[in-house]
Formats: C-alpha cells, sequence, structure tokens
C-alpha cells in the first residue's frame, strides 16, 4: 500500500503540470484583459498609460515568460497578488475557505446520512410502494436545476413566510451577539444553501446506492449468508452494504472539485462570501492570478479524490489489493 500510493503521488506531478498549461492557456485567450475593467471606459487614458498599466501587472512579457514566472511562484506556494486590490491570492483564498468548506462538509454528511438508508431501503424491496416514492423523489431532485430551487427556497421561506434569511452568512448585529448566539445565526444563515446543495446531490447518490445494492443482494455469497441462517439485518449491513459502497466511494471522492465548482451558484446567488463567489468575481474581473490559483486548487482537488477513492476501495472491499505483496 506504501508504494503504490508514493507511486501514486509521483504520477500526479506530471498531470498536474500540463492542468495548470491548460488553464494558464485558457485564461489567457479569453477575450479581455484585466486592464480592460480600469482603463476602457475611461476615453482620457492614453496609450502610455495602458503600457504602464500592462507593464505592471507583467502583461507586456511573452506568455511563455509569464507562464514560467507564474509556475516558480506555484511551486513556492505563492500564487501572486490580485490585480483588483493588491492583496496576496493566498490571503484571499483563505479568507473564503472556511465558509465554503462548512457548507460543503455539513451538506456532504447531510447527503450521506439520507441516500444511504433510502438507497438500501429501497433495494431491499425494489418495485415496492416505498422504491416508487423515492424515485418520483429523484425524478424531482434530476428535473430541477439548483440556481432554479433556490429562488423558489428564497421566495417560499424567505419573502412570503419569513422564517429564514435568505443572503449572508450574519446578521446585522452579529458582532453584538455572544459565541452560542453566532454560532446560531450563522446556522440559520446557512440553512438553506446546505439544505439545497444537499436536495440537488440527494436524488442521484440515493439512485447510485439503490442501484448498487440491488446488484449486491442478487450475488450467490448474500444467498448463502441468508441460507446459513444469518440475520437479515446482518446480511444487509454486513455483508451486502460494504460491498455496495464502491460506487457511492467513486462519487464522494470526485465530489471535492465541487467545493469550488458546485458553490458557484449557490455562493452567487444567496451572497455568500466564499470561494464559488470570489471565482466568480474573479472571472468577470479577468483577474488572472486568482482564477489560476482557484482553477489549480480544483485540479489538486480532484487529483485527492481520486487517490483517496481509490485507497476507500482497498478498504471497502478486501478482495481489491494495490501491492504485489498482498494479492
Amino acid at each position: 500500500m506504501t508504494s503504490y500510493l508514493f507511486s501514486r503521488l509521483l504520477g500526479l506531478i506530471p498531470v498536474l503540470l500540463w492542468i495548470t498549461v491548460i488553464s494558464f492557456g485558457i485564461m489567457h485567450l479569453a477575450p479581455g484583459k484585466p486592464t480592460d475593467a480600469a482603463l476602457q471606459f475611461n476615453p482620457k487614458v492614453s496609450l502610455e498609460a495602458r503600457q504602464r498599466m500592462e507593464k505592471l501587472y507583467g502583461l507586456d512579457q511573452p506568455l511563455p515568460a509569464q507562464y514560467l514566472q507564474w509556475l516558480g511562484r506555484l511551486s513556492r506556494l505563492d500564487f501572486g497578488r490580485s490585480f483588483l486590490d493588491d492583496r496576496p491570492v493566498m490571503e484571499k483564498i483563505v479568507e473564503r475557505l472556511p465558509i465554503t468548506l462548512t457548507i460543503n462538509v455539513w451538506s456532504l454528511l447531510l447527503i450521506l446520512g439520507l441516500a444511504v438508508p433510502l438507497g438500501v431501503i429501497s433495494a431491499v424491496r425494489p418495485g415496492g410502494l416505498f422504491d416508487r416514492l423515492t424515485t418520483v423523489f429523484v425524478f424531482i431532485g434530476y428535473s430541477m436545476p439548483s440556481f432554479w430551487l433556490a429562488l423558489l427556497c428564497m421566495a417560499l421561506f424567505g419573502v412570503t413566510l419569513r422564517w429564514l434569511p435568505v443572503s449572508g452568512v450574519h446578521s446585522l448585529d452579529h458582532e453584538s451577539f455572544g459565541l452560542i448566539q453566532r454560532w446560531l445565526d450563522t446556522a440559520w444563515h446557512l440553512l438553506l444553501p446546505i439544505s439545497i446543495a444537499a436536495f440537488v446531490s440527494l436524488a442521484g447518490m440515493s439512485r447510485y446506492m439503490r442501484s448498487s445494492m440491488v446488484e449486491v443482494l442478487r450475488q450467490d455469497y448474500i444467498r448463502t449468508a441468508r441460507a446459513k441462517g444469518l440475520p437479515e439485518r446482518r446480511v444487509l449491513f454486513r455483508h451486502g452494504l460494504r460491498n455496495a459502497l464502491l460506487p457511492v466511494i467513486t462519487i464522494l471522492g470526485l465530489s471535492l472539485p465541487d467545493l469550488i465548482g458546485g458553490s458557484v451558484i449557490a455562493e452567487t446567488i444567496f451572497s455568500i462570501p466564499g470561494m464559488g463567489r470570489l471565482f466568480y468575481e474573479a472571472v468577470m474581473a479577468r483577474d488572472y492570478p486568482v482564477v489560476m490559483a482557484l482553477v489549480t486548487v480544483g485540479a489538486v482537488l480532484t487529483m485527492l479524490g481520486n487517490l483517496l477513492a481509490d485507497l476507500g476501495y482497498a478498504y471497502a472491499d478486501p478482495r481489491i489489493r494495490v501491492g504485489k505483496g498482498e494479492r
């Protein structure tokens, strides 16, 4: 296992390099420049002023030189400084990261806590009443765009019923609250975004769990376990569930990039100052250092998710061995 893990980590290095090349190239092929927002709507700006600003940002150099400079800083975990406010990019990411992690971690826990039992119960009696009801629920979840569902919930729970806040993560008088009140206030503001994120993903996860569990329950070793007189609960959760979790492990591993990509819409709609909203604002402003930093972080999370999924396979299924000495 150790040698396999080491070889996989080494194999991630060239993949990451290619991702940096592609992301850097695509970002610079996009129309517009970072200087456009500050200069193109000002007719009094001279050509010399444009050139000075491009030189200040390093945009007057050839693309290979810009890439090598950026890659050199990246190797030191230095993402440069933002073109908008001249703040370090790492500082802006660290500032926005906790709220995005909070939303995604709690939504993942909610998805797992509901999707696994729903999938198992549906697989025990496929075609039954509960299975049909969850199928309707899944179709509704698949057919609803997340932004549309978010707007509907904001209109119902926030505007009409006034049960939940519809924007931000704190109340206006948040600073005057005690510690417990601050936590409760933040949780109250994040309840709607977390619920919507969990609902949209819950439908697919429960279907994957059901499909995998139905296939496992048809295997010979499940029939053998039942023939030996083992309790049904032990057959389902000891022999069936562990093997049926493999597709779910794959999906969970690939869900790590959603820390950025999946948060763009939700954080923009609910005005949550997280990494998704930071990515959206950086793209609109052509803030190259911030965009490339977030793309790189997303690539690292994707590769890390794949690696964790492979390790999860070996843990969930004893038949899977990744080292020669373990076969």
